[in-house]
């Protein structure tokens, strides 16, 4: 018996789908040798040997130059403003021959130059991430990309909420008891705490306990006064398999409003959604179809094209309401046709920033008859950026705790205007949503807002500890100062993401958004990897490749199906047709059929990736991260290094 070893300089032996070993194609010579069986145990022991020397010659060296404090791990460590990771550590001693790259204390120094008033918290970031946050991060992760997902929580966040359950009893606030007395008092406080922090007024906002914003924007759609179209009947057809449509057809596209929506006596209720929504969003036009109301997906251009006409009744220049109530009183709002835009002010795919101006915008082309709503998803935009209702007046926030300081997870708010929870049609009702109810007849009366669109017991527990979340936040300086921090590391990351490139110039990332106007952007990069003909690289082989590097990303549509398909080139009846199919897109690309560029009679088959890459900075990201990332790209992708590719779309 007997096994081929391929040996290249420079090269990485990879094992093969057949079982064998094969040589990773880095350049360079190929040296073949055969190891019969009764050589081989003298041969292994030599080829160990070499290895454990080596080892122990590029573990002296490294050793060499780092920098060791007590207690700081490996992977990960920061101690005195520098990264003791493993990718740190491999440009300690100067940058790789052509990379695009200093050194890290090099490259830090010159950011810091730059940036040192707004990174880091004045020290406390380099100075306390190891213990924050580094000692939890595992043996394997080195380097979070991925806040757009979920924040990471401090260690002493952590402590303190422990702290709180093991010192005091809450119990369910519906009981009069002592500690259901105290619970209800401490959810009052909450209350309060999420109002100030988004500098809401108690007389015109709200908060709706939910379980993270994706329920409460069901709750908008569910309960919100859709009015059907005069020819629209119910369906009790019920789809097999959960497929909207089993038809693929002929999709809608997104562009302009529809022309109806622009009438002050329009037929139905619109549903209003900018392209770029998070599904959740988009989950609000399932119930807007099931009543027969017409759905105007749109994109930017269209938006603005349509808040920029005339049709505005009661509105001045700058949007503003002009002394006529934004609603019609609940009692007398029969012949009101309500209708409903959604958009997020910043979009959790690629991070674009939209404009807060549109809410009053949208305000304003309400009439007496026909009032507009808004829905603002700041889900992905609070953790990073200010919101200040006293100033921007959507009529819905719904937002997600665990994506602002990381726990506690799985609760939310729907911050809402009261006069518009006023309109909305609620129709199941339980636990302390009620004030009375009757077996017979189904009969209840609801309890007053907040408390009427809170069914069952609230998540006491996880509310009381909201507390230490803000309080974490408070103490590197509020929102402002994350704000500023993560603007420092977003322009630092651009401009050494524009610099990567292939040996013979071409980009190596295409990159998504509106990274050339800061003013339109956020600390949210989405990218495809290109070699160097510029064909994308699978985001399957991307990701593999970064979880073994340490670093965790996020690869995918990232739940943002229309913004995301847009940017791949993806028709949706091409989308819908693979799905019902199950077409295997496992290899991270899909492949359809398209008329060729020089016949369109002719059908060619194009493969296309499936998703896209994002990297995500929050409030603990570090500048040892960015340059990870960067130095990750460089190293692995540079020059078709790795990863299988397809040609470009036709």
């Amino acid at each position: 018996m007997s096994k081929d070893l391929r040996f290249r300089s420079g090269g990485q032996l990879l094992p093969s789908c057949d079982g064998a070993w094969k040589q990773q194609q880095h350049g360079g010579a190929v040296a073949w040798m055969r190891l019969d069986s009764k050589h081989s145990r003298g041969l292994w022991a030599l080829v160990a040997l070499v290895v454990v020397l080596l080892l122990v010659s590029s573990v002296w060296q490294a050793n060499d130059s780092s920098v060791q404090a007590d207690g700081a791990r490996l992977n990960g460590a920061i101690t005195g403003g520098e990264v003791s990771s493993s990718i740190g550590r491999s440009r300690s001693k100067g940058s790789r021959s052509g990379s695009s790259l200093g050194s890290i204390k090099a490259e830090k120094a010159a950011f810091l130059a730059l940036h040192g008033k707004q990174y880091g918290y004045n020290g406390w970031l380099d100075k306390n991430w190891q213990r924050e946050v580094g000692d939890r991060l595992g043996s394997t992760l080195r380097h979070y990309l991925d806040f757009t997902a979920a924040a990471l929580v401090t260690k002493s966040h952590l402590a303190a909420a422990n702290e709180l359950l093991q010192s005091a009893t809450f119990s369910n606030p519906h009981s009069r008891s002592p500690c259901g007395m105290k619970t209800s008092q401490a959810l009052e406080e909450a209350m309060q705490l999420v109002l100030e922090f988004f500098n809401a007024d108690p007389k015109q906002y709200t908060v709706i306990w939910t379980s993270g914003a994706t329920q409460g924007l069901k709750m908008i759609g569910e309960y919100f006064p859709w009015t059907s179209g005069p020819s629209w009947t119910c369906s009790r057809a019920v789809p097999a398999g959960g497929v909207s449509d089993t038809a693929v057809g002929t999709a809608s596209k997104c562009g302009p409003v529809a022309a109806d929506a622009q009438s002050t006596t329009p037929q139905s209720s619109h549903f209003v959604y900018l392209r770029s929504n998070h599904k959740s969003v988009l989950g609000i036009g399932g119930y807007a179809r099931e009543r027969g109301v017409t759905l105007s997906c749109v994109d930017e251009d269209g938006m603005v094209q349509w808040l920029s006409s005339s049709d505005s009744a009661d509105g001045g220049a700058d949007g503003s309401s002009q002394g006529t109530p934004l609603l019609q009183p609940a009692a007398a709002g029969s012949n009101v046709t309500y209708s409903l835009v959604a958009y997020p002010p910043k979009d959790n795919l690629e991070g674009r920033l939209y404009d807060w101006s549109w809410v009053a915008k949208v305000h304003a082309k309400s009439t007496p008859s026909h009032r507009w709503l808004v829905v603002a998803d700041a889900a992905s935009y609070v953790p990073t950026h200010p919101l200040d209702l006293s100033t921007v007046q959507p009529d819905f926030v719904p937002i997600s705790f665990y994506k602002l300081f990381g726990f506690p997870t799985g609760l939310g708010a729907l911050i809402a205007r009261k006069e518009s929870l006023s309109v909305l049609h609620k129709v199941y009702f339980g636990g302390g949503s009620v004030q009375d109810a009757t077996a017979e007849d189904a009969w209840r009366l609801l309890s007053p807002a907040p408390t009427g669109f809170e069914d069952g017991t609230r998540d006491f527990l996880g509310i009381t500890q909201l507390q230490f979340g803000f309080k974490q936040l408070q103490q590197l300086g509020g929102i402002e100062a994350i704000y500023a921090h993560t603007r420092s590391l977003q322009q630092w990351t651009y401009t050494a993401l524009q610099q990567l490139r292939h040996g013979n110039g071409q980009s190596m990332v295409q990159l998504f958004g509106r990274h050339d106007d800061p003013s339109r952007q956020s600390c949210i990069f989405q990218f495809l990897v290109l070699q160097p003909d510029g064909a994308a690289t699978s985001q399957v082989v991307v990701e593999d490749a970064a979880f073994d590097a340490g670093l965790a990303i996020r690869t995918g549509c990232m739940c943002n199906p229309g913004q995301c398909q847009f940017n791949l080139g993806i028709q949706p009846e091409e989308e819908r047709t693979v799905s019902i199919t199950g077409t295997d897109c496992s290899s991270g690309f899909m492949e359809v059929q398209r008329p060729a560029k020089n016949d369109s009679s002719q059908l060619v088959s194009v493969e296309l990736p499936i998703g896209t890459i994002r990297a995500s900075l929050g409030y603990l990201s570090t500048f040892e991260d960015c340059y990870a990332l960067i130095d990750f790209l460089e190293s692995t992708f540079k020059d078709g290094r790795t990863g299988r590719t397809v040609q470009k779309g036709l």
